[in-house]
């Protein structure tokens, strides 16, 4: 009883984790997105950006909504450290390294944006795109070619994790379709809105300094403008910005460095067995222990179908147990789900979720390597565990 109530909480808690993860990495997207959306309107003009931003990027400026902004970069960046920390391996696919290496830059990229806005927000400055942008052109181009890159590496990391979260789910395969254009679309657009109201800025930048001191927007009325004037310029603690965003931007960096060098030690002392592997007649391949059966298959370049890399959620991954030395560790609730869902025979395991104990393990793929859900679906009952008719 005590073991399964053991089991319950473990799964109960990797639900919570999983749904805290993908929750949060979705606003944080929508938060980019949202920030992208804004900048594409450079094509049109400033001005056009800074109607639009009480809608979009100054949504994320509020007392709730940049609570929920702060909260879920912490959750992401933790729970992204703590997914690091757990793994047996990393050596993985080139799409799950460019979201690990891009989940690492999150933080200290995104911290000079979010924390700076939302202290000069606290500061009562409201910082409009025709400041942002003769900011990032004309003052500080580093800061803005720092903003470019900040938005390239959270986009691909948001867009790594969202296609492989969906490319797990088989009824949003045809979702996909429309977001691939779309995820390349739209930071192009926006880079191009950059560069257009950059451009603008560069042309007001070379007229006369008189008539930049004594330029005023064109729907400006008189009586805006005099109450412009007359409003005091809010105290800014610049200094103060500056060491909060340095104090995030290393501490974030001192904190992957610790985590990578934390999971180092949790690998080497960590006893573990020989495993030999052998699947559709290719092997034996040597593996540990300590390592699950598709990360042993990687480990010898072998390519093994898995669609949701390694989290145990499409089941592509799953094989069937022909053969095996030492007995396999019982599935997990999480586990048991998925091959229930996928209709598995009863020698099926899945192979991103079963470490085996050592000896000799031979096994069959139920998926070819280059498995889709476009695909028909391959699986079969196995002839030893049909139902007589």
């Amino acid at each position: 009883m005590q073991t399964t109530q053991t089991k319950g909480a473990g799964y109960n808690a990797g639900l919570i984790i999983r749904a805290a993860r993908i929750t949060s990495g979705l606003y944080l997207l929508a938060y980019v997105t949202s920030h992208l959306i804004n900048l594409s309107l450079g094509l049109i003009s400033i001005q056009a950006m800074d109607i639009a931003r009480p809608y979009l990027t100054g949504t994320w400026t509020g007392p709730v909504m940049g609570q929920l902004l702060s909260l879920s970069l912490l959750v992401h960046f933790a729970l992204g450290l703590w997914a690091i920390y757990k793994r047996p391996t990393l050596r993985t696919s080139l799409q799950d390294g460019v979201q690990l290496v891009t989940g690492l830059l999150v933080v200290p990229l995104l911290a000079t944006h979010a924390i700076g806005i939302s202290m000069l927000d606290g500061f009562g400055v409201d910082f409009s795109f025709n400041q942002t942008i003769r900011l990032f052109w004309l003052s500080q181009p580093t800061l803005g070619l720092v903003q470019v890159v900040m938005l390239a590496v959270v986009w691909v990391h948001g867009c790594a994790g969202l296609f492989t979260w969906l490319r797990s789910k088989e009824n949003a395969r045809n979702i996909l379709g429309w977001l691939y254009p779309l995820a390349v679309a739209v930071p192009v657009v926006a880079l191009l809105g950059y560069a257009e109201a950059g451009r603008a800025v560069l042309t007001q930048a070379e007229a006369p300094k008189v008539e930049q001191a004594y330029e005023v927007p064109r729907q400006t009325t008189e009586n805006q403008q005099a109450a412009y004037t007359a409003t005091p310029a809010p105290v800014v603690d610049y200094a103060l910005i500056k060491q909060v965003t340095r104090t995030v931007i290393w501490g974030s960096i001192v904190l992957g460095i610790l985590t990578v060098l934390a999971r180092w030690v949790r690998v080497s002392v960590i006893k573990s067995e020989r495993v030999s592997l052998i699947r559709d007649g290719v092997g034996p391949m040597p593996s540990t222990s300590a390592l699950t059966m598709l990360d042993g298959f990687r480990q010898n370049d072998q390519s093994h179908a898995s669609l949701c890399e390694g989290r145990g959620r499409c089941g592509t991954c799953a094989v069937r147990i022909l053969q095996s030395e030492f007995p396999l560790p019982p599935p997990s609730p999480l586990e048991a789900r998925t091959l229930l869902r996928i209709n598995a025979p009863e020698n099926a395991r899945l192979a991103c979720q079963v470490m085996p104990a050592g000896g000799r393990v031979e096994t069959a793929p139920m998926y070819p390597a280059d498995y889709s859900f476009h695909d028909d679906k391959p699986v079969l009952p196995d002839p030893a565990f049909e139902v007589p008719t």
